[in-house]
């Protein structure tokens, strides 16, 4: 009834008069004004007689009360409205509430692969706020949800307390965690169909295991957000999966050059002692922005499919940071806005991306400004760390970004000094791969020195078989043996007779003059006539199994021995023209080294038009030594 009287207040008196009214007359005591209609009232009547019995059911506040992680797990299953408040109040947990909760969860799975580790048991179907609350503020046990499918968001607002842990449950409306204050805050095994957020947060242990956030078509955030300035003294996110199913992603995950901006899991704005990221699954870009961390930063074991976006130099620790180059290799660069939430990506090591163009002046793809700093970073914390693979592979990368950078600005500017640069930096790419491979800088040393050994022999210094006049000298002696005039080639036995009489010879002079010889003299010689003796009966015996024999007269000699003598002196010939080629190229090689070396040992003489190039070859190889002696200090002292 009273609130019938209320509306009844509201609704003017003559419209309850049982009789009709006339202006200005006075009708059983009920007085009659002027007839004027009142439609608005009549539709307020309306509105308040279907909004009231709605709002009391579209929301609920509970204020100041005091509840277990059990009791909180009840009321939220009991509830059936829009949303649910929980302001000013109180919720702890205990070992009880541990047996309740599990028990409450124990329950058999009839799914083929009899997992149920990600399946909600209640489905909490509206939005809920904890305002003003504390979660066991008087018991070092965190306040648990377990279980649980949150349909509508979930906002903790202003909380303090030990902290909350959540557990397999699965959050379709996101979790907004704003202004709190907590010593633990734990999320294991749980999914995430919208972004995790945080804003201006304090919790001393925030760690995030084996969760999924996944982006779809409904999603409208996605990963884990820092609106304001979040703080935490150890954040540890592991074995977790960011999941990007979203039409737009998949649209432009074959395009290297661009990509969404929703498809972005950012992390900035926040501080941290000690920030881990350990074996996770990135199924969708990632960006280090200007965040902090004070102690210690991993980013160890990940697989990372797109790529990952630096705002900026990340603000980590040198000494004790992890981030294994293999596993971002090829992905790191910058991204900027073109409008329409697409973003552009820049590596900066393809001249595509240095294009003018509207959106991006020349100024916003200064790689002094936005990624070699990056890179400098990068390589301070390998350098700490003694992870030499990681440091020259991106030292190498920061290198190429450089030459292509110089190479535009050449292009641009057309500044000689960018030629320069441009120049220098492709060539030490190939020489040693910018002094981060010794051992391939020997290498091309070599091909250096094997480059110029064969120009010393087309330009020899030193005379060999292939000179021309060798050459004449050795048709001339064929010349003369079959002329009649002197005979050059002769018979094995013929040559052993002569070596037997230069031998015999020997030993009648010994002996003839025996008496005449220092005693050491007569000793030491006789033992060398008998060797010498030895050594012709051999060659004889070498030589008569052969039995290569020219004969002077050509004319005389039957078919058979013109085919014999015509093969003997072919033979002779290639043997001649390869030992020559043999001697010519070991006295090039040798002479090639000399010069490049520079240190001259055995005084090698170049002739002709090879001195000039061992002129050149002096200089290149003591520039490319100097390179090469600066590359490997810098390894060994690695």
């Amino acid at each position: 009834m009273q609130g019938r009287g209320f509306l009844f207040a509201l609704v003017p008196s003559h419209a309850y008069c049982p009789k009709l009214y006339h202006h200005g007359h006075k009708h059983n005591n009920c007085y009659f004004r002027p007839h004027i209609p009142y439609p608005m009232p009549r539709l307020l009547v309306v509105a308040l007689l279907i909004s009231w019995p709605l709002s009391s059911i579209a929301q609920k506040v509970i204020q100041n009360r005091t509840f277990t992680s059990s009791q909180l797990v009840q009321v939220l299953d009991e509830y059936d409205g829009d949303n649910l408040i929980f302001e000013n109040c109180g919720f702890n947990h205990s070992l009880q509430d541990d047996i309740t909760l599990w028990g409450y969860d124990d329950y058999t799975d009839d799914s083929s692969n009899g997992h149920r580790d990600l399946i909600p048991k209640k489905l909490i179907n509206y939005s809920i706020e904890f305002k003003n609350c504390s979660f066991s503020q008087s018991t070092n046990m965190q306040v648990v949800f377990l279980g649980l499918y949150f349909k509508g968001k979930v906002l903790i607002n202003n909380c303090t307390g030990y902290g909350i842990k959540f557990n397999r449950c699965v959050f379709w409306g996101g979790l907004q965690i704003k202004d709190v204050n907590f010593r633990y805050l734990e999320f294991s095994s749980n999914q995430f169909f919208e972004k995790l957020e945080f804003d201006d947060a304090s919790v001393v242990k925030l760690a995030i295991e084996e969760s999924k956030f996944v982006r779809n078509e409904y999603s409208t955030g996605f990963g884990i957000a820092f609106a304001g300035k979040d703080s935490f003294t150890d954040f540890l996110i592991g074995q977790s999966e960011f999941l990007d199913y979203s039409a737009s992603a998949q649209k432009m995950a074959n395009v290297d050059s661009i990509l969404h901006e929703n498809s972005v899991v950012r992390f900035h704005y926040f501080d941290s002692d000690h920030f881990l990221i350990r074996d996770c699954v990135f199924d969708c870009s990632l960006q280090f922005g200007n965040f902090s961390v004070g102690r210690s930063f991993e980013f160890l074991n990940n697989t990372l499919y797109r790529k990952i976006i630096f705002e900026q130099a990340p603000n980590i620790p040198s000494e004790s940071s992890t981030m294994t180059y293999s596993t971002i290799e090829g992905r790191i660069g910058s991204a900027y806005p073109i409008g329409d939430g697409v973003l552009r990506f820049n590596r900066y090591d393809n001249e595509r991306e240095y294009r003018k163009d509207q959106i991006r002046p020349w100024i916003d793809t200064d790689v002094e400004k936005n990624i070699v700093p990056v890179y400098n970073k990068l390589l301070t914390i390998y350098d700490a760390s003694a992870d030499i693979e990681s440091y020259n592979r991106c030292y190498n990368q920061m290198k190429k970004i450089e030459k292509t950078a110089s190479k535009v600005r050449f292009e641009t500017e057309h500044k000689i000094i960018y030629w320069f640069r441009w120049k220098m930096d492709h060539f030490l790419e190939y020489y040693n791969a910018y002094g981060t491979d010794p051992v391939l800088s020997l290498l091309n040393s070599f091909y250096w020195i094997l480059g110029f050994a064969i120009i010393y022999i087309i330009f020899p210094s030193e005379d060999d078989n292939l000179r021309f006049h060798n050459i004449q000298a050795a048709i001339a002696r064929y010349v003369s043996h079959f002329s009649d005039q002197q005979k050059q080639f002769f018979t094995a036995d013929e040559i052993y007779e002569k070596e037997l009489e230069s031998i015999r010879t020997m030993k009648a002079q010994f002996y003839a003059h025996i008496e005449r010889l220092p005693p050491i003299v007569s000793f030491i010689g006789m033992p060398f006539y008998y060797l010498g003796y030895v050594f012709t009966v051999i060659k004889h015996r070498i030589r008569s199994m052969v039995k290569f024999t020219i004969y002077q007269d050509w004319s005389e000699q039957t078919q058979w021995g013109r085919i014999k003598t015509s093969s003997i002196i072919t033979f002779n010939f290639l043997g001649f023209f390869i030992w020559g080629l043999v001697m010519r190229t070991i006295n090039s090689f040798t002479l090639s080294l000399n010069a490049f070396v520079t240190l001259g040992y055995g005084e090698i003489e170049a002739k002709g038009i090879a001195r000039y190039f061992c002129v050149v070859e002096g200089l290149v190889g003591w520039f490319l030594l100097s390179i090469f002696s600066v590359s490997l200090i810098s390894q060994i002292l690695q």
